[in-house]
C-alpha cells in the first residue's frame, strides 16, 4: 500500500507539541509493516535549506529523507514563507490561517495521484477529504482547533464544489468554513488518539466546539487509538542526556538523575513532582494553587517545565517559594532529566485527547498522577481503584480538592511503602507503549475502509 499522510506538525522538522511525534512515530512503525508511507508537510521558512526539488511532482515541492520515510516538503511561499509555523511566536497564529491550510490543503490533493491511501491529522488538512476521490482517513488530534475562516474566500481558495460549500454542506458551519468538519464528514473514516477522548467527543461540545452534533451522524463510529511513544529514542538504559542508564529491573542508579534534577532546579529535598508541557488552564496546573504552600509544608518539590499564559501564576510560585518550585523554559534536556528525576509527574489536564508526558514518565519511572480524561484515563491506571495493574493516581471530578488530595495520596504511598512504589515505576516502564502496538489499529482501519470501499453494500469475498 502506498500511503499519503498529510500534516501540518512532523517531528523532528516542524514541531510544536504531540502531533508531530505522533505523525512522526505512526509513519515510522507502519513503514516497518510494509506499508510504504510518504509525508506532505509544508516547506516553513524554517525548512528552506533542506530537501531537493522535485521537477516531476504537480506542485513546487522538495523531497526529503527522514530515515525510512519521504517527505514532500510543499512550497508556497505566500502561505508558508513566514515565521513559526502557525503564527510568528509560539502560542499565537496567523490571522489568515484558513488561506494557509486552503493553499495546503489544494496542493495535497493534486499530489495524491499515485497514491492508494490518504491519512489526514487534524483540522489543518480536512479539507483534502472533499478534494480526492481516493479512500480517507481523518485523525482527530486536537478537536478545539477545527480552522475556520470566511466561507465564500476559503471556498473559493479551496475550489471545492458548490455542494460542500452551501448551507449544511461538509465545509460549512454556522456561516463560516470549518477544516475539521469537512474531514470529519468527507473522509471514509474517523479516528482519535485515545477510546476515552472518542467518546468524549460525541457529547462534549466544550472539546469540540459544537463538532459533536456532527460526529453523531457519522455511519461509523470514530475509532480511538491510544498513541505511541518512540521507545528507542525514549529509553533510560541508552539515554545519554542521564547521568546514568538505569532499567526496571535495575532502578538505583535513577536515583543520579534525581539528584542531578534536584540540583540543576537548586531546590531542597522532598517529593520531587515534575511536568513538562504547556502553562495553559487546560492542563490544570491552577488547580493546586490554594493548596500549594501546605503541600509545599508538607514536603512537595515541583519542577516546572514550559511556557504558557499561566506562566506569571507558576512564575509567582518560584518567587514566593524559591527552594521548592523551580519554572524552566522548555529544553529537551531538562525535560528528560524531569522524567528520569521526579518522584512522580503531575497531569491534571482538564481535557486531553490522548497526551504524551504520561507516556515518557512511565517510560522513565516517573508514576503519573492525572485528571482521568480523554488519553489519561486510558493510559494510567490508579493504584487504589486497580492496585495489581496500576501505574499511577488519578481523579475524576477536575476540581482543586481533588487535585490535592491526589498529590498528597501520592506523597503518602511514596513515604509509607516504598515497595508499592517500586511496583508502579516497573509496571509502568514495562507497559507497551510502542507506535508498533497503534499502527495494528491504523491498519485495521485502512484495510476496512478499503474492504468497504471495494464492498460498498458490505458483502465481502
Amino acid at each position: 500500500m502506498k500511503l499519503l499522510m498529510a500534516a501540518a506538525e512532523l517531528s523532528p522538522l516542524a514541531r510544536t507539541g504531540g502531533m508531530g511525534e505522533a505523525v512522526a512515530g505512526l509513519a515510522q512503525a507502519l513503514d516497518v509493516h510494509g506499508i510504504e508511507v510518504t509525508v506532505a508537510l509544508p516547506r516553513y521558512q524554517h525548512l528552506r535549506d533542506i530537501g531537493t526539488a522535485a521537477a516531476d511532482l504537480p506542485v513546487p515541492a522538495y523531497r526529503y529523507q527522514l530515515d525510512e520515510i519521504e517527505v514532500l516538503l510543499v512550497e508556497d511561499a505566500a502561505a508558508f514563507d513566514r515565521p513559526g509555523i502557525y503564527g510568528p511566536k509560539p502560542g499565537e497564529a496567523y490571522d489568515d490561517e484558513w488561506f494557509r491550510w486552503a493553499r495546503f490543503s489544494s496542493a495535497v490533493a493534486r499530489l495524491a495521484a499515485g497514491f492508494d491511501f490518504i491519512h489526514l491529522h487534524d483540522g489543518h488538512v480536512g479539507p483534502v477529504a472533499l478534494l480526492t476521490s481516493l479512500p480517507t482517513v481523518q485523525t482527530i488530534h486536537n478537536a478545539s482547533y477545527p480552522i475556520l475562516g470566511p466561507l465564500a474566500e476559503a471556498a473559493h481558495e479551496l475550489g471545492v464544489s458548490w455542494q460542500d460549500r452551501m448551507l449544511g454542506g461538509p465545509l460549512e458551519w454556522y456561516g463560516q468554513a470549518n477544516y475539521l468538519k469537512a474531514g470529519i464528514v468527507g473522509a471514509d473514516r474517523v479516528t482519535t488518539v485515545s477510546p476515552t477522548f472518542a467518546a468524549q467527543i460525541t457529547t462534549d461540545a466544550s472539546v469540540t466546539g459544537g463538532l459533536n452534533e456532527v460526529i453523531n451522524w457519522l455511519a461509523e463510529p470514530v475509532v480511538g487509538i491510544v498513541n505511541g511513544i518512540d521507545t528507542e529514542s525514549w529509553d533510560p538504559r541508552l539515554d545519554p542526556g542521564l547521568p546514568a542508564p538505569f532499567s526496571a529491573k535495575d532502578l538505583k542508579p535513577r536515583g543520579l538523575s534525581r539528584a542531578a534534577l534536584l540540583e540543576e532546579a537548586d531546590l531542597d529535598d522532598g517529593f520531587v513532582v515534575g511536568n513538562v508541557g504547556r502553562m495553559t488552564e487546560q492542563k490544570g496546573l491552577h488547580l493546586i494553587e490554594a493548596g500549594l504552600d501546605q503541600l509545599v509544608a508538607d514536603g512537595l518539590r515541583l519542577v516546572l517545565v514550559g511556557n504558557g499564559n499561566l506562566d506569571p501564576l507558576v512564575d509567582g510560585w518560584q518567587t514566593r517559594l524559591p527552594h521548592a518550585v523551580r519554572h524552566f523554559e522548555y529544553s529537551e534536556q531538562i525535560a528528560r532529566l524531569s522524567f528520569a528525576g521526579a518522584d512522580a509527574y503531575f497531569m491534571p489536564s482538564q481535557f486531553e485527547p490522548c497526551g504524551i508526558g504520561q507516556l515518557y514518565a512511565m517510560r522513565y519511572g516517573c508514576p503519573p498522577l492525572v485528571h482521568f480524561t480523554g488519553g489519561l484515563a486510558d493510559t494510567v491506571v490508579d493504584l487504589d481503584e486497580r492496585p495489581e495493574e496500576a501505574t499511577g493516581f488519578g481523579f475524576r471530578t477536575f476540581a482543586p480538592e481533588e487535585a490535592v488530595k491526589t498529590v498528597r495520596r501520592a506523597m503518602r504511598v511514596h513515604r509509607t511503602s516504598r515497595k508499592e512504589w517500586k511496583a508502579l515505576q516497573r509496571r509502568g516502564m514495562t507497559s507497551d507503549l510502542s507506535w508498533a502496538r497503534a499502527a495494528l489499529g491504523y491498519i485495521t482501519i485502512y484495510e476496512a475502509t478499503l474492504g468497504a470501499r471495494r464492498h460498498p453494500e458490505g458483502k465481502t469475498t
